[in-house]
């Protein structure tokens, strides 16, 4: 039977050369130039190529591995660079643990071996726990973090500075968005 995909048939990855996956995986690189255009739109898996033509990635471990995703929303022509296109990303995500040594293909390719599609699949694992899912409320009292759904009226609370201290950064007035394995984490340590 085999390994069985858990992923979207439109999940899709492109194989980026030198440290530019990084760059778009972060935030700091809104597009991928390419010499050709494309009508796909959607999700796309960001993976390192083997390729030194454009640099060396920042870190050898990132070589043949998927990195990291984005949304992949237009495609425009390059106005500085005739015959070349930007393909446009937005809501990047950084891997915490990079799929290593997958084999690229060329344009947005589809898995079409067993190995691949296991990559895919740990792939998509990770977008699912690192993906924003929902805005939370979050107040801190004497000690005590109020954790409240801005959906719902459902709240927990937990007692812990370092906790506090790993969320104080991230938020936005009394809000903060959390994966959903942040979440869970989270409601792990509630009070009883």
């Amino acid at each position: 039977m085999g390994i069985q995909p858990t992923f979207p048939e439109t999940l899709r990855a492109l194989s980026i050369a030198g440290p530019y996956a990084y760059l778009i995986a972060i935030g700091e690189k809104e597009s991928e130039g390419r010499s050709w255009s494309t009508s796909f739109r959607g999700l796309v898996l960001l993976h390192v190529s083997t390729g030194k033509d454009y640099g060396v990635p920042q870190s050898k471990e990132m070589v043949s591995a998927i990195i990291g995703a984005a949304e992949m929303y237009d495609c425009v022509p390059n106005e500085e660079h005739d015959g070349y296109y930007h393909h446009c990303m937005r809501n990047p995500i950084l891997f915490k643990q990079y799929v290593p040594n997958v084999s690229g293909a060329r344009n947005y390719w589809f898995p079409k071996t067993p190995e691949h599609i296991k990559s895919f699949n740990q792939a998509w694992n990770q977008m699912q726990q690192q993906q924003p899912r929902a805005v939370f409320k979050v107040r801190y009292q004497n000690g005590i973090i109020r954790v409240s759904n801005t959906r719902t009226s459902n709240c927990f609370d937990v007692r812990d500075d370092e906790i506090w201290q790993m969320l104080a950064p991230h938020l936005q007035g009394e809000e903060i968005a959390l994966t959903k394995r942040e979440y869970a984490d989270l409601y792990r340590s509630r009070l009883g």
